[in-house]
């Protein structure tokens, strides 16, 4: 067997990720939306983007199957339907463009990304709605890559501390450097979700709901959380199970948590997915959202020390995903987060007025995803889900009270 520029075979969670998206309806596609406070011509855009794709090897990739083995091969280089450039016009909304983008499915052995610029004149700005598959691309090295082509957009003095021109090693091939840490019990796996409706995938789609806060409620809150001696993803994580309780009245629900791994292997370059997501049991509902983030603080780092990377081979991992795809219910909720960007936007933080990435959940793998990041200091949650199989009311309604105990977390404390 023969595969043509082959680069190197899938790691696990690579093939996890491009299998789900393949067999799911383009379920963990991602969507990166950065408004930058300035036109950007077509022109301008182009020869950046040449630029960019030019200098990051990892732009010109494909993922092919031969003999049930993923493989990255490289690429003819960027094709007319990966740039994309329009205007914003009425009745759209940046939101209403971010999740048509989330809908539109990167296709299967075609490029694994494209780049749409939508200038905005109301707003005196240009939105860039960065799509990949999640095969090569975490909340790191999105910032990355981001940085590179904002650098190409906007020439500067200061160089970038990225190492963005080496591809991404196969992670089963390098050492693992667990995390210091008492391990774990195993837990039982926790009741499951089931969905509101299961449909045909052609009837299915992806969605998100924002839960909206100022600078100031945010710094209000990180002050909180470090008054409470809990970090903000831990405060975050028992406010969404302290919201869907309230909502859908369990007493108990797995959270899955996104973690990186780029502290357990050695030189990593600055691009890639390096990420495992992990489960603990919360029992929210008992008035305490203070002790259950320690709990869940305390459960997370255990199941991470206890965590190894593991061996399958891709067969095994594409039946796994075939079992996912197939099922009508939902494992648990989830929690990911991209962290402070502010550093790696560099000297064009300035210039950027938002940032956020979605995640596609049209095949409802989890129940609802909450999606943080910070931008200069100012928390931008959102909750993802899969339609119909979760309810755009339930979303709202759990967004709600998100966005309630975020403003009032010592009413809920």
């Amino acid at each position: 067997m023969v595969v043509v520029n082959a680069v190197r075979e899938l790691s696990d969670g690579e093939a996890a990720f491009a299998y789900t998206h393949a067999l799911m309806g383009g379920t963990t596609q991602v969507t990166t939306q950065v408004t930058v406070r300035e036109d950007i011509a077509p022109g301008r855009l182009h020869k950046a983007v040449e630029q960019w794709a030019a200098e990051l090897p990892l732009l010109g990739l494909r993922i092919e199957e031969h003999a049930d083995t993923l493989w990255f091969a490289q690429g003819p280089g960027v094709l007319p339907d990966q740039l994309r450039h329009s205007t914003l016009t009425s009745p759209d909304s940046p939101d209403d463009l971010l999740r048509r983008e989330l809908n539109e499915v990167l296709e299967t052995g075609a490029p694994l990304w494209r780049l749409h610029a939508v200038r905005d004149p109301r707003a005196g700005a240009t939105h860039l709605y960065f799509t990949r598959n999640h095969a090569i691309s975490d909340g790191h090295s999105t910032g990355a890559v981001i940085r590179a082509l904002l650098d190409a957009l906007f020439p500067s003095s200061e160089p970038s501390p990225y190492d963005v021109r080496r591809l991404p090693p196969d992670a089963d091939g390098l050492a693992y450097r667990a995390p210091a840490g008492q391990q774990g019990l195993v837990q039982p796996p926790s009741g499951r979700l089931p969905f509101a409706e299961h449909r045909p995938w052609e009837e299915r789609g992806a969605d998100f709901v924002p839960c909206t806060l100022t600078r100031a409620e945010s710094v209000a809150l990180k002050g909180w959380c470090k008054q409470q001696g809990v970090t903000v993803n831990q405060f975050f994580a028992a406010a969404l199970a302290e919201s869907y309780a309230e909502v859908t009245g369990r007493t108990e629900v797995g959270m899955f948590t996104a973690v990186s791994l780029r502290q357990r292997y050695a030189d990593l370059p600055d691009v890639g997915c390096f990420i495992n997501v992990l489960r603990v049991p919360m029992r929210p509902g008992r008035g305490e959202l203070t002790g259950l983030a320690r709990e869940y603080g305390t459960a997370l780092a255990a199941a991470d020390a206890a965590w190894r990377p593991p061996v399958r081979s891709h067969a095994a991992i594409r039946r796994a995903v075939e079992e996912t795809a197939a099922a009508g219910s939902a494992p648990g909720i989830c929690i990911t987060n991209v962290g402070v960007v502010d550093p790696a936007l560099g000297p064009h933080l300035n210039r950027v007025g938002g940032y956020r990435t979605i995640v596609n959940r049209t095949g409802a793998n989890y129940g609802l995803v909450l999606h943080l990041g910070t931008l200069d200091g100012t928390f931008s949650p959102a909750l993802a889900f899969g339609t119909p199989a979760v309810d755009r009311s339930l979303a709202l309604d759990v967004a709600k009270g998100l966005h309630d105990r975020a403003v009032r977390p010592q009413g809920a404390a």
